[in-house]
């Protein structure tokens, strides 16, 4: 229709007219050039007819019969004024041809073809469904077709059997009454070799790398440039090197494929096994909040829930704990904060078994519940986690749990036990040789030391840790000396040299891309604020941070939630309780980027 559509604007331009050929009959590729005869009405052969005259061909749906193109090409270079406007899922190769890739409507362009055939307004449902079906035009006429018997909002509800539910009338071309129909249409036109490769790659979730479609599905690069070729495989250039993926609705098709298939069970083994490994070779990195592995892991975070869901489908419960531990502090920077925490419960309370996994998983979980503002779970986890590092010989694990009792200890304000735990897992950190953990207890000794009322001490162990932490470029840990810092300078009057310094943490941060973090440093600038008297600003930044929060699923650590009670007692000496709920209602749809400028503006 598109080609048509182009076709008609043409006409003026063809001395000797437009012509439409239909191919999509065609199975033999003898027949094209016999086809096109007899839509001319040549008789004294083909080229001898065109000649020289001004003509364009609409050769529509080639595909079936793509191996007539070099016949095409010829009949093209013996016509110098002929034009082929050829529609087709896969590219012709021949010289002189021009691509136009047709990419689905953008989103403004499919609801209006939705309503313009539902003969309905636009509405939010409408929009979703649109989106669901990747904006493909024949799959939102189908589904507009269906509001004849169905609203916008049941048609969503029933989405996983769109294949089927969405039919065509019966004047449609019976490769288009329904998605699978049209779907399998190019499916059945693949040869042996890439309709095997075409639904292995259903496996993936999100898409895929090459390495992981070579390693899971024994993946060639000219097998998979063939399913791009073909529009049934789509591939997106980056930095990282691109990725591979397809439309949902196509997966839809790929994934019945595969599950029939009798390599399932192998195929989704091994995308377990790869993504486990993902996420064991890469822990150590998260845990320093390294910006290109997290965001790898991002990218990657589909199928890191499927590899998940499957294990736990096949009672792999030692490798769910494995996994879910691993991403421990990717859930936690990447604001995965109530999804990390409600998979590891689940796993910790479907294996009691007293192994490594169990122990490291005990301590992500413990770690899950303070970024959720959980003491008392976290304590929970955190002690059951000592008990069995200790009783399997595991010091570094020893001393990640001991981290975080200390981490409780000091949210119930128990500074001095807070100060033995982090002094022990700093020496038990450094015998290991993590440096980076080694650094992250010291800073929390200095909390502790300040806390009990050894500034001095306190003041030194932290311009050492920035110091080193600089040096060994830790950027994570640099982030929260600074906000430390800063909250010194606030409660001391100096609110510029405060929001200097908290700048340069949100800077760092963004480098970063840590989340959670992001919305700590928001609320330390509502307290900053807050300090310096600019009351309503406080106020709309304060509510953003903990919106930021609400939206990770978790709640602010006790000791921020302290100091956001500080800053909202602050706020309300100067306003009424009317304005400040102004402020907080504004506050709540800003983005943290609005809420810093904001904050930094009043400070600077």
């Amino acid at each position: 229709r598109l080609a048509l559509e182009a076709a008609l604007t043409l006409v003026p331009e063809y001395k000797a007219g437009v012509f439409w050929v239909g191919l999509a009959s065609l199975r033999d590729p003898a027949l094209v050039t016999e086809t096109i005869v007899q839509t001319l009405g040549a008789k004294d052969g083909l080229a001898d007819h065109i000649a020289e005259r001004e003509l364009l061909l609409l050769l529509d749906n080639l595909e079936q019969v793509v191996e007539a193109a070099p016949e095409l090409s010829a009949l093209v270079t013996s016509c110098p004024n002929l034009i082929l406007l050829v529609t087709s899922r896969e590219l012709l190769r021949v010289r002189g041809e021009v691509e136009y890739p047709v990419p689905p409507l953008a989103e403004p362009e499919a609801v209006s073809l939705f309503c313009e055939r539902a003969q309905l307004e636009p509405t939010d449902e409408i929009a979703e469904l649109c989106a669901r079906l990747d904006s493909l035009p024949l799959a939102v006429e189908l589904a507009a077709a269906r509001t004849k018997v169905l609203t916008p909002a049941q048609i969503l509800e029933r989405l996983s059997q769109r294949l089927d539910l969405l039919k065509g009338g019966r004047d449609a071309d019976p490769r288009q009454q329904t998605l699978r129909a049209t779907i399998e249409w190019s499916y059945e036109l693949l040869p042996p070799e890439e309709q095997e490769l075409f639904r292995r790659l259903a496996v993936f979730s999100g898409g895929c790398t090459l390495e992981a479609a070579e390693q899971v599905c024994d993946a060639d690069l000219d097998t998979l440039q063939s399913l791009v070729e073909k529009s049934l495989l789509r591939f997106t250039p980056s930095d990282t090197g691109g990725r591979y993926w397809m439309l949902e609705t196509i997966r839809e098709y790929a994934t019945e494929r595969l599950n029939v298939s009798k390599e399932v069970d192998d195929l989704r083994r091994r995308h377990a096994d790869y993504f486990l490994a993902l996420g064991e070779e890469t822990e150590q990195l998260a845990r320093e909040v390294d910006a290109a592995t997290l965001d790898r892991l991002e990218r990657e975070a589909d199928n890191l829930r499927a590899a998940l869901d499957w294990l736990e489908a096949v009672d792999e419960r030692q490798l769910v704990l494995r996994l879910a531990a691993a991403l421990d502090d990717f859930w936690g920077a990447k604001g995965y904060v109530a999804e990390g925490r409600r998979r590891l419960e689940e796993a910790l309370a479907a294996d009691l078994t007293p192994t490594a996994a169990r122990a490291k998983a005990l301590n992500a979980a413990a770690d899950m519940a303070v970024a959720s503002g959980d003491p008392e779970a976290a304590t929970l986890r955190a002690e059951e986690a000592l008990a069995l590092h200790r009783q399997l010989g595991n010091a570094w694990g020893v001393a990640g749990s001991l981290f975080l009792l200390g981490h409780v200890a000091a949210d119930e304000e128990d500074y001095e036990t807070a100060r033995q735990r982090w002094d022990e897992s700093e020496r038990l950190f450094r015998e290991a040789g993590d440096s980076f953990d080694a650094l992250a207890a010291s800073r929390m000794l200095a909390w502790a030391y300040d806390e009990l009322g050894d500034s001095d001490r306190a003041q030194k162990l932290m311009e050492d840790v920035l110091r080193e932490a600089r040096a060994a470029g830790y950027k994570h840990l640099q982030v929260h000396v600074l906000e430390s810092f800063a909250i010194d300078a606030g409660s001391e009057g100096r609110a510029e040299e405060a929001a200097s310094l908290l700048r340069e943490a949100y800077e760092l941060n963004r480098e970063l891309g840590d989340r959670y973090r992001e919305a700590i440093i928001v609320c330390r600038f509502a307290r900053v604020l807050a300090y310096a008297g600019r009351a309503e600003t406080a106020a709309r930044v304060l509510a953003a941070g903990e919106m930021f929060h609400e939206e990770m699923g978790a709640s602010p650590m006790a000791w921020l939630q302290r100091g956001n009670d500080e800053a909202l007692g602050l706020i309300r000496r100067q306003l009424d309780e009317a304005a400040v709920a102004e402020a907080f209602e504004h506050g709540r749809t800003l983005t943290a980027e609005e809420a810093v400028s904001l904050a930094f503006g009043e400070l600077e």
